[in-house]
């Protein structure tokens, strides 16, 4: 049965929009209908690898999940991945357009066309294998300077009559305000989109609702008829979209630093890390916040000359250059990249920069392409991976470098090649696959290789379920959800 488009649009960023639509997408799923999330334009480093090797935002991805559906690129037809302040890659269905500014991509009506194209196709995909399409905005709803350009939030809403519910957070303060102010924006800057709003969600409330009482009696006389709930603060096992969550332990026996670097991509790769017992996942911008862990992660980065430039420049380089065959280094895809040899980009297509030697603690060079692999991929350790007894891993690669090798061993192998990189004597590790330790198998063997390595043993509670801490936090917010009665 299909159902009218329904769209979360929000007060602020980070207001929850994007939990909120995978609440819904899997609220509506079990009441029997195919479901489809669509965020229409999404600016994020956080990215996923599709079946058919399109390149999507990874939150969609999540809310694909959440609607029991497989992620395909018509869920995000344009994604933004920032390279600089003022440049990013224009990603069109899947595939890279051109790197733009913003000047370029708000200012020319070539790219207006190309984006509504790219929707509008999207659009009609989903229209045609789904029931409902459930839209998640972008940032603020009531933009008056962006509105005559809006792609994301009610330009794509009166394009497909979409019911229009606005989530605003209470923990950030004001918001009564909030809800009032972007109302009013609404109704100055185009009337027409205030008619679409059905609803007002006040999100992430702590403590007896009765205080809001007072508040609540107040705004509803104003909001023309639109629903106003509240939904409590629930702490969820789900993936944030642009956030990173660090986890510290009072007593942690096995401490993890991972670099954050200025254009860190994927930092989602490292969350599973945390949930392993006594881990303490630390997120490091600086060196004297480095201190001694157990292992340094070099992580990904949509610019990885830039950001290897920046290592340097800040110390950390030379640390690691220290640290190494003292510490266990691992590096996922540009982080991989920065540990190798000579990192080759005579076209400069990664930056201006162009070619420049990498810390020169992998034996194995890297040369950008300008087409970009972007698929799902499953290894095995190699015979010199000391993990190898953890089995095959699955996961996906999103690079433009390609790995050459001279005499590196490599990380991973399958049938169609190798990834990776180890230098087993001074534990050194890198590869492209990003998901590496959402693999419980895997996870457990490179903590219980740390533990080992301190005089611990190894732990013996069962292996984490992610698929299981998934479940529970959906159904639990999905059920959340359902008892406001607005949906």
């Amino acid at each position: 049965m299909k159902r009218a488009p329904l769209a979360i649009f929000g007060t602020s960023s980070h207001a929850g929009k994007t939990t909120i639509t995978a609440g819904l997408c899997r609220l509506f799923a079990r009441r029997g209908l195919r479901v489809a999330p669509l965020k229409s334009q999404n600016m994020s480093l956080n990215s996923y690898a599709t079946r058919h090797g399109e390149e999507i935002a990874r939150s969609t991805a999540v809310q694909a999940r959440a609607a029991m559906q497989e992620p395909t690129v018509a869920m995000n037809p344009i994604l933004l991945k920032p390279k600089a302040d003022d440049l990013s890659q224009l990603i069109l269905l899947g595939k890279p357009y051109a790197d733009v500014s913003a000047a370029e991509y708000f200012g020319s009506d070539k790219l207006q066309a190309l984006k509504w194209q790219a929707i509008d196709e999207a659009i009609a995909s989903l229209r045609r294998d789904f029931d409902l399409i459930v839209i998640e905005g972008a940032g603020s709803c009531a933009e008056p300077n962006l509105r005559a350009l809006d792609v994301v939030n009610f330009g794509l809403a009166q394009r497909l009559s979409a019911d229009v519910h606005i989530v605003t957070d209470i923990d950030k303060g004001g918001v009564f305000a909030d809800i009032l102010g972007t109302q009013k924006v609404l109704s100055l800057t185009e009337p027409r989109d205030a008619a679409l709003v059905r609803g007002f969600l006040i999100n992430k409330f702590r403590g007896d609702p009765k205080i809001l009482d007072g508040g609540l009696d107040f705004i509803r006389p104003h909001l023309g008829g639109a629903s106003l709930a509240v939904l409590p603060y629930l702490d969820l096992s789900l993936e944030e979209e642009d956030r990173i969550r660090p986890r510290r332990c009072l007593h942690p026996e096995v401490d993890i630093a991972v670099l954050y670097l200025p254009h860190i991509a994927n930092a989602t790769d490292f969350e599973h890390l945390s949930v392993e017992e006594n881990v303490s996942l630390r997120f490091v911008r600086w060196l004297d916040e480095l201190g001694a862990p157990d292992a340094i992660i070099v992580p990904g980065s949509k610019n990885t000359i830039w950001d290897l430039q920046y290592l340097r420049r800040c110390g950390l380089a030379d640390e690691l250059l220290f640290q190494a065959g003292r510490t266990p280094l691992v590096g996922i895809c540009g982080g991989f990249e920065m540990l190798g040899g000579t990192l080759l980009d005579p076209e400069k297509t990664e930056s201006d920069a162009g070619s420049m030697p990498g810390l020169g603690l992998l034996a194995v060079d890297f040369a950008f392409q300008r087409d970009k692999l972007v698929r799902p991929c499953r290894y095995k350790p190699s015979v010199h991976n000391p993990l190898s007894d953890a089995g095959a891993i699955e996961g996906y690669e999103i690079h433009t470098g390609r790995a050459i090798y001279r005499g590196a061993l490599p990380l991973f192998e399958s049938a169609d090649g190798c990834d990776g990189a180890i230098d087993a004597e001074r534990q050194i590790f890198g590869t492209f696959v990003h998901d590496l330790w959402k693999n419980p198998r895997f996870t457990r063997a490179f903590i219980d290789w740390l533990r080992v390595r301190k005089g611990l043993p190894k732990l013996s509670a069962p292996l984490p379920d992610h698929h299981d801490r998934f479940e529970q936090s959906i159904t639990a917010l999905a059920d959340a959800i359902e008892a406001l009665g607005v949906f």
